[in-house]
């Protein structure tokens, strides 16, 4: 940690663009905070998960702020991702010698899409159930294992209280395999190096991670906090769905399947298949 802030050096012409990774690490933080908060209330059962839910916006205090802070949190997680993604695309940053660091970096978006699409399954609304059940049973489309491998995930030959009890135990545990792995992505950075706006390799212009960019990276958090806490306090449910406020009903499909979280592209995936798959 001492040499990540004070004693790592980076190129002096880095940009603003650069602080999208910081951004990055600060909305995972926040979002494993946040969530072992709701999983103290959370219970990951059928008939008790939706009702959960509730009693944490409406009976715990301060409950409603700490759900707002994670659903939200997780749309703003995959903007940063992306505008992260696109500037390394742009600049060059997944060639030698940081194609390890950029390798490490898909992983870690795979892991982001997983982690999502296993929370929002986890208020067992309509969308959610739904959208659980045309993603998951992707698995059955692989060839001479895909049957076999449905049914363990499922937990049975369809969605139910097993798949919502393992959804929730992948989701809880994959954030921390995620900061696993951003570690190793952060340390492969610091080792060779940020990429810079010119893309050209030099041994003397550089200078202390702290203050200058430590400082710079703070300004950035204002501003992004800033629409952050926006989504939070003044339209707290715009990125979601309204069909995931009506409890999961096996015998019914959504009226409509537009996907919330317009932001996560495995809810956007679910979107397009159930469209596709109510015909």
């Amino acid at each position: 940690m001492y040499y990540a802030v004070v004693n790592h050096t980076t190129p002096i012409n880095l940009t603003y663009a650069w602080n999208f990774g910081s951004l990055a690490l600060v909305c995972l933080s926040l979002q494993v905070v946040t969530g072992v908060f709701l999983a103290c209330h959370y219970s990951p059962e059928v008939s008790l998960a939706f009702d959960s839910v509730e009693h944490i916006m409406r009976d715990v205090r301060g409950g409603w702020l700490v759900r707002y802070l994670h659903s939200n949190g997780a749309s703003m997680f995959f903007m940063v991702v992306y505008a992260h993604i696109v500037r390394g695309l742009y600049y060059g940053s997944y060639l030698w010698p940081r194609q390890t660091a950029w390798t490490l970096g898909v992983i870690l978006f795979v892991l982001m899409m997983a982690t999502a699409f296993l929370g929002y399954v986890l208020p067992w609304g309509q969308m959610s159930f739904w959208g659980a059940t045309v993603i998951s049973s992707l698995v059955g489309a692989v060839p001479v294992v895909g049957n076999d491998v449905l049914v363990w995930l499922w937990g049975g030959y369809s969605v139910g209280g097993a798949t919502l009890t393992r959804f929730f135990a992948l989701h809880f545990a994959l954030p921390f395999i995620t900061f696993g792995v951003a570690g190793v992505h952060i340390v492969l950075v610091q080792h060779f190096s940020s990429n810079n706006p010119l893309g050209v390799a030099c041994l003397t212009d550089f200078i202390p991670f702290s203050p200058y960019y430590l400082i710079k990276d703070v300004a950035g958090v204002i501003p992004f906090l800033g629409v952050y806490l926006f989504f939070v306090f003044f339209a707290p449910n715009y990125l979601g769905h309204p069909d995931n406020y009506i409890r999961a009903n096996p015998m019914v499909t959504p009226p409509t399947s537009f996907p919330s979280g317009i932001f996560c592209p495995s809810t956007l995936f679910s979107g397009v298949v159930l469209t596709n798959w109510r015909g």
